[in-house]
């Protein structure tokens, strides 16, 4: 292309040059400028010269130079996204979401694990409605590859919390349930006898750490104690899981684990025991123990609206709003009672659901709750129970 240059009142025409020779416009500057100059000592006219900048402002065009460069809307306020990883507002569909408080969360692809795990990555619940503040927490948790804690009050849906945040990452989630006279063999492995010979086999969380699956150390605070020290190491920063049961040297017995490892230790207390009573066999927790979670969160009750959403969203062709209402209304009348130690059992949103089931197979209301709830209680206590069933429904349903 041509390129004209006004310098001191004069028009002076530039060599040709491609695109590709923007690395030559320097020269030609200095060359124009040179020439510019000596005319300048033949003309009558005195004009200041112009600054080299200005000259290749001419040249090229202000409106290009001065074209801010696109930022792409995949990556809003700066967050850049790697190949996996999708905003945590895609991944919990959540909307309305203010930017500054999102941010990237690596999603996989099934095909990506291993087949000896990629089974265990479940799917997503429809009707489940994800506690925002709670993913948050423990999807940044992930992320920065802390091992989380997890507690709150039965049927609160910890469980329930982590299996669908691996549903919506494509994480395989392993999950045991510990109990106070459970072998470390379930945990670790175990050597058995095949075609007459033995040979190991691993256990829930050495499959999670040898694969990278998310590992649900459910009821932990009931583990007994010398199997919750054997998983010490694995609880560090860059731990190992080590497993003194396996045949081999000491460099054998050492399992590095997978980079998408992770650990959520699940139960009904912190770790420092059960002042209510409610949860028998709890155990309080080495202190070396808890202080290795970085992060830990507390799993109460959904908020009514966000129950109510949950059980519209699956039986709404059984229950009205209204209705629906009410039975969120009588749960959480039930929960203040087994807070204050008057019921032993509480109403969680499983048994909600079991309610609701019942209704769509025909049942009654009343007979609904007594065969999920009542029949589970005491004479005492389930007077107790009536008496709140009626505060909600009046004496029409008895």
């Amino acid at each position: 292309m041509s390129s004209t240059l006004s310098v001191a009142g004069s028009s002076l025409t530039t060599t040709t040059y491609s695109s590709t020779g923007v690395d030559k416009v320097e020269d030609l500057v200095k060359k124009a400028f040179k020439e510019a100059l000596e005319k300048r000592k033949v003309s009558t006219t005195t004009v200041p010269p112009k600054e080299p900048s200005d000259l290749i402002m001419d040249m090229l065009g202000k409106e290009e130079i001065a074209k801010p460069i696109a930022i792409s809307s995949d990556a809003p306020k700066g967050i850049a996204l790697n190949a996996n990883q999708q905003l945590f507002s895609t991944v919990t569909s959540t909307t309305g979401m203010d930017w500054n408080s999102d941010f990237p969360v690596t999603v996989f692809d099934k095909y990506e694990w291993d087949e000896r795990i990629a089974s265990f990555i479940p799917n997503v619940d429809p009707e489940y409605v994800i506690d925002i503040d709670l993913a948050m927490s423990i999807l940044r948790a992930w992320e920065m590859n802390e091992k989380v804690l997890c507690y709150g009050p039965t049927g609160a849906g910890k469980s329930s919390l982590i299996e669908q945040l691996c549903a919506r990452t494509s994480r395989p989630f392993v999950r045991i349930n510990c109990t106070g006279d459970m072998d470390s063999s379930m945990i670790f492995g175990q050597l058995t006898a095949k075609d007459g010979s033995t040979q190991w086999v691993d256990g829930a969380v050495t499959e999670a750490v040898r694969y990278g699956a998310v590992f649900a150390w459910d009821e932990w605070d009931v583990t007994p104690p010398e199997i919750s020290m054997g998983l010490q190491w694995l609880l560090e920063d860059n731990g190992k899981l080590f497993l003194k049961e396996m045949p081999g040297n000491t460099k054998d017995r050492q399992i590095i684990p997978h980079e998408h490892f992770k650990l959520v230790a699940i139960g009904n207390t912190q770790g420092q025991g059960d002042d209510t009573g409610s949860h028998a066999g709890t155990n309080v927790q080495n202190s070396a123990t808890l202080d290795r979670f970085g992060t830990a969160v507390y799993v109460g009750y959904l908020a009514p609206e966000v129950e109510e959403k949950m059980i519209q969203n699956k039986w709404s062709s059984v229950i009205t709003k209204k209705a629906t209402k009410e039975l969120v209304k009588l749960a959480n009348l039930v929960r203040q009672g087994y807070v204050s130690g008057q019921l032993n059992l509480t109403l969680s949103p499983r048994s909600l659901f079991s309610i609701c089931k019942k209704l769509s197979y025909g049942s009654s209301l009343t007979k609904a709750y007594q065969l999920v709830y009542l029949n589970k209680l005491n004479d005492t206590q389930r007077k107790v129970a009536n008496e709140l069933f009626v505060k909600v429904y009046g004496t029409a349903h008895i």
